[in-house]
């Protein structure tokens, strides 16, 4: 009942910025800077895959955040957190495939 309420209200107010001059805010106009979003991963399906993943911005810049629940030692509840730029690239591996390398000379038979 209270939510039938609460939308009405929101519906009300709706209609009358529609009817007046006021402009209405979008949320493409709406200013996202230094906010984010934490879900419930339900795709997770290995223990040390993420309980939460989101986005958040950081002064215009967006990353990726990841959320573990974990016990301490002590028993209390926590949970630890990692950040990882957007825009980083997907594989971050530091092994990259070796160059070929050019013989120093050319004995070959071809």
């Amino acid at each position: 009942m209270q939510q039938t309420l609460t939308a009405r209200a929101n519906l009300y107010q709706l209609l009358q910025q529609l009817n007046s001059n006021q402009p209405i805010i979008t949320m493409a106009e709406y200013d996202n800077t230094n906010t984010g979003t934490f879900f419930v991963n339900d795709r997770k399906e290995k223990p040390n895959q993420p309980d939460y993943n989101g986005k958040i911005d950081v002064e215009g810049k967006t990353y990726y955040l990841k959320g573990w629940k974990k016990v301490a030692k002590s028993g209390l509840s926590f949970m630890s957190l990692a950040v990882n730029p957007a825009d980083a690239p997907a594989n971050t591996s530091s092994s990259a495939p070796a160059a070929a390398t050019v013989p120093a000379s050319d004995d070959s038979p071809f």
